[in-house]
């Protein structure tokens, strides 16, 4: 290497160490930016293609991401890592074989290789092949007990296949990773033994349709009997602000506290998705399977008036909670709903709220679909317009849980690798018998979904 070149690679490393500091920091633009200076001045860097890639895909910018990671590997093929990274964004794009291919050309370079065995287990799973899946995130948690993130998808791998109680007993490592902190009490978690009229607090932990559908447990808490007979407990059920309203109805609870809001004396307590490992569900047990929660007739009232008394009613809602993991393949958004909005015999109703219901006049569909969000506060204002209506279309998100939970007919518009809970290659959720599930039959392919989704409403206006 002469001088000069030598000057050069040394400016490429100081310029590559700055962006990996970047980098570390979360500052991904500044970490981008920098590895594209180094690679300016040295092309067949590809330790920066790689940083790159990693970047760029946590950006969500995933075929350059799959570009940089090629690259990466054309100048350096015995670079584990890269082939696993590149295995990811592959992933990420729904290219599974291909993304199987790279893990699995990644754990040839190095057998030892802990995280591409991960990663295998996650693209494994994905597919539908849970055997081999859940045998490499077992290897994985093997090899390394504290492997926070394996035991996680291994939890999430047995649900989806519908092994629910080891499914939710690994669950609990849920506690272990970075984004979810378990809340601490000066008083001892229930581990399901006899309350005889203690008061439990139940406290809801994730998103809103969590909520939804493991309330339903909270009759069973208040049933807990002990040594004095038929004498349960109380049950405090701390919930998000939106459901207080909805939750008073539930059987068995005392009283509905909203998060934040000061507590009242407890003995002990649950976590919501605690609750199913506690009672050691599996798919025959599990509890409340109908309409365990009920709608407000007086807040009906509001809504009667805009039902159409000639046609079927149907509410839709297209978008999910932006910061779910997976919402951008969740979440159809309102693009395929459009062709349904021109069914005859139809009327049809958002069920929208937030910053999406503005999809509604961004696509010109304000005349075709009545928008009730400026009617709905809460979920018991939901609830009421749901139990008005005759069906509910959604993605997976909240309401498809409130529908659920009220027994009100629902279709739900699942991604190709869906949520655990609603299992694989089935039409029907064991948690909710008037759902009715429409699978996405390859990775991303909303208009397949939404052609049988349209014949059978059409079927359902003949019928």
């Amino acid at each position: 290497m002469s001088e000069s070149a030598k000057k050069r690679a040394k400016r490429a490393q100081r310029i590559f160490d700055k962006a990996v500091s970047a980098h570390r920091a979360g500052q991904l633009d500044e970490a981008i930016a920098g590895y594209v200076r180094s690679l300016d001045i040295d092309s067949d860097y590809s330790q920066a293609l790689n940083n790159m890639g990693v970047a760029l895909r946590a950006k969500g910018a995933f075929h350059a991401a799959a570009a940089s990671y090629r690259r990466a590997i054309a100048l350096n093929p015995d670079d584990p890592g890269s082939h696993s990274n590149l295995g990811n964004a592959l992933r990420a794009l729904g290219r599974h074989d291909t993304a199987e291919a790279s893990h699995r050309q990644a754990l040839t370079v190095d057998p030892n290789y802990l995280e591409a065995r991960y990663n295998l287990g996650l693209v494994l799973k994905d597919q539908g092949k849970f055997d081999e899946g859940i045998a490499c995130l077992e290897e994985a948690v093997r090899r390394k007990a504290d492997y926070t993130d394996a035991h996680w998808d291994l939890a999430l791998a047995w649900l989806m296949k519908g092994d629910l109680r080891q499914g939710f007993d690994e669950y609990e490592w849920r506690w272990q990773l970075p984004e979810n902190k378990p809340r601490r009490f000066d008083k001892p978690a229930w581990n399901g033994a006899a309350l005889d009229g203690r008061v439990i607090l139940l406290h809801a932990e994730q998103g809103m349709g969590d909520s939804i559908q493991f309330a339903r447990y909270a009759s069973l808490v208040a049933a807990k009997g002990g040594l004095v007979a038929a004498k349960g407990g109380r049950v405090i059920l701390e919930c998000q602000t939106p459901l207080v309203a909805l939750f008073e109805q539930l059987e068995g609870v005392e009283q509905v506290v909203a998060r934040d809001a000061p507590l009242p004396t407890f003995d002990v307590h649950a976590p919501l998705l605690s609750l199913p490992r506690i009672f050691k569900t599996d798919l025959d047990s599990i509890p409340a399977p109908g309409d365990y929660l009920k709608a407000d007739a007086a807040r009906g009232e509001k809504f009667a008036e805009m039902l159409d008394t000639k046609r079927l009613n149907v509410g839709i809602a297209w978008a999910g909670k932006p910061s779910h993991r997976n919402d951008r393949n969740r979440s159809a958004g309102i693009e395929p709903f459009i062709d349904l909005l021109g069914t005859p015999g139809v009327a049809f109703h958002s069920l929208q709220v937030g910053p999406r219901s503005a999809d509604l006049a961004a696509t010109g569909c304000a005349g075709l679909i009545r928008d009730h969000s400026p009617n709905i506060s809460d979920f018991a204002d939901t609830a009421a317009l749901v139990a008005a209506l005759d069906l509910v279309i959604s993605v997976d998100t909240s309401v498809c849980h409130l529908a659920g939970a009220l027994g009100k007919p629902c279709w739900v518009v699942i991604p190709y690798t869906p949520d655990w809970r609603w299992l694989m290659q089935r039409e029907d959720s064991p948690w909710y018998p008037s759902l009715r599930l429409f699978r996405q039959a390859s990775f991303g392919d909303w208009p397949g979904v939404f052609s049988r989704l349209a014949a059978a409403l059409e079927k359902m206006i003949a019928g």
